[in-house]
């Protein structure tokens, strides 16, 4: 499961954000600005989740927040604010320091609302790349691309994909293959490492961590898994782009078979003549 550090000294935003996120994600609460960076800088941390005021002064926070994206790019980040005493231009400029999501208080902290805000929040720098890129590609194609995306951090299996796109798994199957795609249980590896490519475009981050945080069973699996799809060491896919390079890579190998595709001859048949 993924790591959410949580900044948030509200008790009860805590437990509803820890009700939102059990079985999806693993919280690491902590009380202060300079826990909260020893989080990101001692593990796996894929997402800070910060009250908009957890000091006195909002100012502070900026403060902060410019450490958190300058040290940790890769770490999405999410506000949980409360309306008032967050003013429309405190969200603005929040909005300045590349804050990735936004929960208001009492509208968006309904569990399965504010799972989605995190789930989005967390994939929405690799949407922008990926949707150009698969504007043309059928709509359940497409969907059970951004899917495994989106949901990288959870155990997901071909039976579990096929659900959340309201289909039988048979159909998908044969959407996947005649869209030149690869099978769900390789798509499902590829939305993963679309995800891991961007981790590592943190420099901060080692191949153990992100393996750690996407649950592969070692480091060493998840080298090995890059080697077998990409083709390139984790210290290569960081040099050559991070996700943009993963991305290309899954692009490329769909072009590859859709070209075999089309260019495999047609058997004709002959009907058996009747010995007579």
């Amino acid at each position: 499961m993924g790591l959410v550090a949580t900044l948030l000294p509200s008790p009860h935003r805590l437990n509803r954000v820890r009700t939102a996120l059990r079985d999806h994600y693993t919280m690491v609460p902590c009380n202060d600005w300079p826990e909260l960076l020893a989080a990101c800088a001692a593990r796996p941390v894929t997402i800070a989740l910060i009250d908009l005021f957890p000091a006195s002064q909002v100012s502070d926070t900026f403060d902060w927040l410019r450490q958190v994206k300058r040290r940790f790019p890769s770490v999405t980040v999410v506000l949980y604010a409360a309306v008032p005493p967050a003013r429309p231009r405190d969200l603005f400029e929040a909005g300045r320091f590349g804050v990735d999501g936004l929960i208001v208080a009492d509208q968006d902290d309904e569990p399965r609302r504010l799972l989605t805000i995190i789930e989005q929040a967390e994939a929405r720098g690799i949407i922008e790349l990926l949707r150009p890129a698969i504007a043309d590609v059928k709509p359940t194609v497409r969907d059970a691309l951004l899917v495994t995306v989106t949901r990288a951090h959870q155990r997901l299996a071909p039976d579990m994909l096929a659900r959340i796109l309201g289909i039988r798994r048979k159909v998908l199957s044969d959407r996947l293959v005649q869209a030149g795609f690869p099978t769900a249980q390789r798509l499902i590896a590829w939305g993963r490492l679309v995800v891991a490519a961007k981790m590592l475009e943190d420099n901060e981050r080692t191949a153990d961590s992100v393996a750690l945080a996407l649950d592969f069973p070692s480091g060493s699996a998840f080298r090995n898994t890059c080697q077998r799809y990409v083709h390139a060491a984790p210290h290569q896919i960081r040099a050559r782009g991070g996700a943009a390079y993963v991305i290309g890579a899954l692009l490329r190998h769909v072009q590859s078979a859709d070209g075999r595709r089309q260019t495999l001859p047609r058997v004709h048949t002959r009907a058996p003549r009747l010995a007579v």
